[in-house]
């Protein structure tokens, strides 16, 4: 006893020696972690349990739905297939007169036709043909036989006389034996007529069905049935013999209820039931409930066991957890306390807070020593963000920026950059001067910017230049701009009369937007070194230099001016000549650039007559270096393009005039009898233009030119006419007619409505009569 309660006061004081602050923590993670833990597993008992049993309901729902689809869809694949059976040829045509004439080939192309019709049903277990006038039945797997009983003949006449075409009929006999399940298909020869020359039985047997559904029976002692409108049999699955009531309790009893709870053999069945939505067949699938629900009980022991396995991990982590969130807190202290040993007292906080009040006081201190040095650090700032080192950062960024170094974040700006040309001999100052001579600009333009109450920052820029940077928050850009000329020049002339030396400036355009201003010192440093053609002692504006900086070759304007060019479209060609000019024409402060542009269209144009297998030398008379040099002597880029439309684009249209018409027709009689041969397929004018080895855009115009319709409005043409006759000769169904013609059935109708003007189904009704 002295050993457990010493243990005790051990273990007591083994947790007290903690910080009050982690003990708390202890405590509140591990109340704030069990309590959730155990709440969550009750719940998650109770709502899996319930979850798997709905889910199970659903599942059978849904594999009953994909059972009665799939045995529908194969019904109704079995009749069309028939129907196309007696639509064919040989069964449309004069039967009657074909066995008179040709005894043993009237039943061989019989006995033929239907067993092509098995090899394509695999769900068909024999197909029989019963002729009318000798009472005659051949069978595609047991061979023809003499129907000599009168049993039998007056039950082929009582189906002859039947008014439907195609009868569903539980059950089916074979070889004189009659079963109960499976399900026969009876259909007159010819079909729609009303002097038939016999009957044609299609047999599908339970194991057609087994085929089928087998892959949907996933529990053991698992039942399915399917029953028709009079309660008869037609095909089972695990049990031959359906309950006596089970019928009328689904129909009656249990009428518009899908699902119910059925004793039958000492066995509780969950019941679930479904009518086709084509053949209208009764789908009843039983399962034992006992076996349903086994896996709800199952997912219930492994959740408690889970709850169990996460309710002690979750001890262990709240532990672990509540040791590592207090570990930024104890380095925190550690850091205030300068790693060393500190008392605390009764709160980790109340120390940190005496501990930041006195690095607070040494804080404000540095920050006295930091404004002293804010003016030089605010322009390394300004002179980084002119020279662009700041164009990547994200705009949060940089306006974060701007706010520390107290600059608009929205302003209108300029810059301007202020340099000596030279040093005169009366003047006051000598070349070794030029740091003294920088400082005297920097401080006169401060001063003169404050007396004309012009807000900006003038920075000490590179060779021997002051960089001004001016901005307003003035939302009348244009007037600022325009009077900003008037003053800058004020600070040029007091500049220059007191350095007794001439001064120029290079002014840059105003931009709005701050991510502006590297381009905008760009332009004032073009500016500035421009003094050497347009002479110093003055302001030089920039005025467009950005823009012949950012001149692209209209490569795009190119290529489809060579296009139009091969195609033979002199109108175009001059349109794309207008606009390539428009593009070069932004270079003018560059006419060398202008130059350059217009050398490598000739050059581009001339590689393209080549590859039209033409000779430069006999089409222009000049080889490619004189028809360049007759360019260069062109002085204006109007007569350059007169001499590019007169001297090489006319000649090559009148060349290609006259062996491309030839050349058209042959490549768009190639596509028109591609599109006859296929419009079936899916053809694109990408597939054509490869036909013909040419680009789609190109076959586009070359076709609308020649056939005076496009290609689309073609194709359209030609699978709607063949549509209309697919309507007037055949019995074929609209889907079956929209495949043939190469559209899908939605498409199909309102194409065909809005070409002829009428739905398919209408237009067949008004030919046909």
């Amino acid at each position: 006893m002295k050993l457990i309660e010493g243990n005790r006061i051990i273990n007591r004081k083994s947790f007290l020696k903690y910080p009050s602050f982690y003990r708390k923590m202890i405590v509140f993670t591990l109340l704030s972690s069990i309590i959730p833990i155990i709440i969550l597993g009750i719940t998650s008992y109770i709502l899996t349990s319930k979850t798997a049993k709905d889910n199970a309901s659903q599942d059978i729902t849904q594999v009953l739905s994909y059972a009665s689809e799939t045995i529908d869809n194969g019904l109704e694949r079995v009749e069309n297939n028939l129907i196309q059976l007696e639509m064919s040829s040989f069964f449309t045509s004069d039967l009657k007169e074909m066995k008179r004439t040709n005894y043993s080939g009237f039943y061989s192309n019989i006995y033929q036709n239907m067993l092509a019709f098995m090899n394509g049903n695999p769900l068909v277990k024999d197909i029989s043909l019963y002729t009318l006038d000798e009472n005659y039945l051949i069978s595609s797997t047991y061979g023809g036989k003499k129907m000599e009983s009168a049993v039998e003949q007056e039950k082929y006449e009582k189906l002859l006389e039947n008014k439907q075409q195609l009868v569903w009929q539980a059950g089916y006999s074979q070889g004189g034996q009659v079963y109960d399940s499976g399900i026969t298909l009876t259909s007159t020869i010819p079909l729609h007529t009303k002097d038939p020359i016999g009957l044609i039985q299609v047999i599908i047997d339970n194991k057609a069905f087994e085929s089928l559904t087998a892959k949907f029976v996933k529990y053991k002692n698992q039942h399915m049935f399917v029953i028709d409108e009079g309660g008869q049999l037609i095909f089972h699955m695990n049990g031959s013999e359906v309950p006596k009531d089970l019928f009328e309790l689904i129909t009656v009893a249990h009428e518009g209820k899908q699902e119910f709870l059925y004793q039958w053999q000492g066995r509780e069945y969950l019941v679930t039931s479904m009518v086709s939505p084509i053949k209208k067949l009764l789908f009843v699938d039983m399962i034992p409930t006992a076996e349903l629900y086994s896996s709800a009980r199952k997912i219930a022991g492994i959740t408690i066991g889970i709850v169990l396995v996460v309710l002690a991990a979750g001890i262990a982590l709240a532990m672990i957890g509540t040791k590592r969130v207090y570990s930024p807190i104890r380095k925190l202290v550690s850091h205030i306390s300068d790693n060393q040993q500190a008392d605390m007292g009764t709160d980790e906080f109340n120390y940190v807070q005496q501990r930041w009040k006195e690095i607070n006081s040494k804080a404000s201190q540095l920050e006295g020593q930091i404004n002293q040095q804010f003016p030089l650090i605010r322009e390394l700032f300004a002179l980084r963000l002119l020279e662009g080192q700041f164009s990547h950062e994200r705009r949060e960024h940089l306006h974060e920026l701007l706010r520390r170094y107290a600059i608009p974040e929205t302003q209108c700006a300029a810059v301007f950059i202020i340099s000596y040309d030279h040093l005169s001999d009366a003047g006051k100052f000598q070349e070794s001067d030029k740091d003294l001579i920088l400082f005297i600009i920097k401080n006169m333009t401060t001063e003169l910017l404050e007396q004309q109450q012009l807000e900006g920052l003038v920075i000490n820029g590179l060779n021997d230049q002051v960089v001004v940077w001016l901005w307003t928050e003035d939302e009348e850009m244009n007037a600022w701009s325009n009077n900003l000329k008037s003053g800058i020049e004020k600070i040029r002339q007091q500049i220059t009369h007191f350095l007794q030396s001439p001064a120029t400036i290079g002014l840059s355009r105003a931009a709005s937007q701050v991510e502006e201003l590297p381009d905008l010192y760009r332009e004032a440093q073009l500016a500035i070194n421009s003094r050497m053609i347009n002479g110093g002692n003055q302001i030089i504006e920039s005025k467009g230099l950005a823009v012949s900086m950012m001149y692209r070759y209209p490569a795009e304007i190119e290529n489809h001016l060579i296009d139009s060019l091969q195609v033979g479209d002199l109108a175009e060609t001059k349109r794309l000549l207008d606009a390539f000019s428009n593009k070069v024409q932004s270079a003018v402060h560059n006419p060398e650039l202008i130059r350059m542009s217009y050398d490598q269209l000739l050059s581009t144009t001339l590689r393209t007559v080549y590859l039209m297998n033409m000779s430069p030398e006999q089409l222009f008379g000049r080889t490619a270096s004189e028809l360049n040099f007759d360019m260069r002597s062109c002085a204006t880029i109007h007569s350059i393009n007169e001499w590019l439309i007169d001297r090489i684009f006319e000649p090559i249209m009148m060349s290609l005039s006259g062996k491309r018409n030839q050349e058209y027709e042959q490549l768009i009689e190639k596509v028109t009898d591609y599109i006859a041969a296929n419009y079936n397929l899916d053809i694109s004018l990408d597939q054509c233009a490869q036909i013909c080895n040419l680009t789609p855009q190109y076959l586009s115009k070359l076709f609308k030119r020649t056939m005076d319709i496009s290609f689309i409005e073609y194709l359209t043409q030609v699978r709607v006419e063949k549509a209309k006759e697919l309507l007037e000769a055949t019995d074929l169904m609209v889907n079956e007619i929209a495949e043939q013609v190469g559209y899908n059935p939605k498409n199909f109708i309102r194409v065909f409505k809005k070409q002829v003007g009428l739905p398919p189904g209408q237009y067949r009704e008004m030919h046909r009569k």
